[in-house]
């Protein structure tokens, strides 16, 4: 008798379907505020308040005065794909909402306990319903003005796998403004309002345009950087800031990219941005740009991934050729629009002039032993770090000798029988590194006072990252503290640091702690990342061309650090290229030495 087939495919329960979908488009606190607020932005709201505790961990409350819903509708919107934004395929292929898929309120309520109220202007009395973990507490009356509520308690706290992925409150904290910031820009005409625990985050009045978005959010400084964007191919249009090619270029690109209104992350329109640089003469592109792409919604695919920030074009080559050309023409014309300006001329004459100080003096503002040593062996001004010793086995017996550099990253260097190829800026990253830590010791740290205070607006991602680092800070020897509306006031910076722009090395290294996963460093503890971070930014940078005396300085304290075959990222600083292998490839395998 024939044995029964075994049945192994079964349908998957509703609570691991609905955390599998919740996985897909909750991925951190930030993507929970970012749909919440969509939701209050497709409810034409004039104004979105937004509250995060433990970094969104324990709690997320977004409150708008928006349409608001009846009690059936407040039911419905908290069972999945069920939306007020689509209703036949056609509607699927002319999407002008945020939202669509009615998705999002019940992914969050089933990896959180959520609790919704509402009023509709139609209704006598609001609407409360309250989700443990997608299971249904209670639907009552409850008062409440017209708009929506929207409660986020415990998140994750039903998913202890997904939980333990997430970061530093601070960096989550950044990752939320910068969620917000991405809405703010794209509806300048509605008033958004982020607080963390006790502190405001950003604030956000309504405003006539872009430009004074931006003046709100990154202040005068940054804007007078920019140049507009206004123009666009066939159907496709473009609008935005981009900043100018003689500006001091960041450590990477920061590209803010919207379709009709909806940030995205798309590599063919980054990659379009950088030809448009280096269409009008810029190299190695690494800009800032805000750029709004209008197209007919016929035209745009939205409906890619349940996160939303992916699209797919009809015609790409009609898009890539409109931004592009967009930037290219910007760039070369350099047009400038009229946008709120600050008064900064007293700060940028005390900046200016405490740069020409540190460059005519560095000996004087670093005061870094390994600096008159060099010099006094005929180098030239390398700051360089005391270390203990070097074990044998893990550095030439004798110091290299340096035979030059290549691209003007990489030092060429022999120890008399094998090749050595040492990274330039990772090698006197670890030197810095080492240094600093032993400094940090004695608590020698030196500071560089400025001539004037100056006054940096910090971007609203950087701020809470700043808020928590600010006792390492001043340890690595800035005086810094918060000056308001998001601005931060320098009094004094490390004397690592020399000539380089304060406000943009500080920025740079609040961007690096922000956005570097746990999993690229090879310290732990807070205060060795921050000086790493420190280090990293005050080392000579790859493609920076040395002098002989400069690469010597390099390769010698690099001998003497405790660990000088990584950076504190984890990146090798040597390569060993064995006189064998060098003898094999020109066929010299007989060959001896005499």
């Amino acid at each position: 008798m024939d044995a029964e087939p075994r049945v192994l495919i079964q349908r998957l329960p509703e609570d691991l379907v609905n955390k599998i979908a919740a996985g897909e488009v909750v991925e951190r606190p930030a993507s929970a505020v970012k749909e919440l607020v969509e939701n209050s932005l497709d409810a034409g709201a004039t104004s979105v308040l937004v509250e995060i505790e433990g970094g969104g961990r324990s709690l997320i409350r977004v409150r708008d005065d928006g349409c608001g819903m009846g009690r059936e509708d407040a039911q419905l919107a908290l069972e999945r794909h069920a939306t007020s934004k689509l209703r036949t395929w056609p509607d699927l292929q002319a999407i002008a909402t945020h939202g669509f898929r009615g998705e999002a309120l019940p992914s969050i309520a089933s990896v959180s306990e959520l609790s919704l109220w509402t009023r509709d202007e139609a209704g006598p009395a609001g609407t409360e319903v309250q989700v443990r973990h997608g299971r249904l507490v209670h639907v009552r009356d409850a008062g409440h003005p017209r708009g929506t509520t929207v409660e986020v308690r415990d998140l994750f706290g039903a998913v202890p796998a997904r939980r333990k992925f997430l970061r530093s409150d601070s960096t989550e904290v950044g990752h939320v403004a910068e969620a917000v910031a991405l809405l703010a820009l794209a509806r300048p005409q509605t008033g958004f309002v982020l607080s963390s625990g006790s502190r405001e985050v950003l604030q956000t009045p309504p405003v006539d345009g872009l430009a004074a978005r931006l003046y709100q959010i990154y202040g005068g400084a940054f804007l007078e950087e920019l140049l507009p964007v206004e123009d666009g191919h066939e159907w496709a249009q473009v609008r935005g800031f981009v900043s100018r090619p003689d500006r001091p270029t960041a450590s990477r690109a920061a590209l803010r990219l919207f379709v009709n209104g909806r940030a995205v992350r798309d590599r063919a329109l980054a990659k379009a941005v950088l030809e448009g640089y280096r269409g009008a003469g810029v190299s190695e592109p690494r800009p800032e740009a805000f750029l709004f792409l209008e197209v007919p919604l016929a035209m745009v695919d939205v409906n890619v991934h349940p996160a939303k920030t992916e699209v797919r074009f009809a015609d790409s080559r009609t898009v890539w050729q409109a931004v592009q050309g967009s930037v290219r023409r910007a760039l070369g014309s350099g047009a400038r629009r009229q946008a709120p300006r600050a008064d900064t001329s007293r700060i940028q004459e005390a900046a200016e002039g405490y740069l020409a100080l540190g460059a005519e003096a560095p000996s004087r503002s670093l005061g870094d032993p390994g600096l008159e040593r060099a010099r006094a062996e005929g180098g030239l001004a390398l700051p360089v770090a005391e270390g203990p010793a070097l074990e044998a086995d893990r550095w030439p017996a004798d110091v290299p000798t340096v035979l030059g550099q290549h691209r003007n990253t990489y030092i060429v260097a022999s120890d008399g029988e094998d090749l050595i190829l040492i990274d330039q800026h990772t090698a006197h990253e670890r030197v810095r590194f080492e240094g600093l830590l032993e400094r940090l010791e004695r608590r020698a740290v030196e500071s560089q006072i400025l001539l004037a205070p100056l006054v940096v607006t910090l971007p609203p991602e950087l701020r809470p990252v700043f808020e928590s680092h600010g006792g390492g800070l001043t340890a690595m020897g800035f005086e810094a503290e918060g000056f308001g509306g998001g601005s931060v006031r320098v009094r004094a910076v490390p004397a690592l640091l020399g000539a380089r722009d304060p406000g943009r090395a500080l920025q740079a290294l609040l961007l690096d702690l922000l956005e570097r996963e746990s999993s690229d460093w090879i310290v732990s503890s807070s205060r060795d990342r921050l000086a790493a971070t420190l280090a990293c930014h005050s080392s000579v940078r790859a493609g920076q061309s040395l002098a002989v005396q400069e690469m010597a300085a390099i390769v010698r304290d690099l001998a003497q650090t405790a660990h000088p075959t990584l950076c504190p990222h984890g990146r090798p600083t040597i390569v060993r290229v064995p006189k064998e292998d060098v003898t094999r490839w020109f066929g010299r395998t007989g060959w001896r030495r005499q």
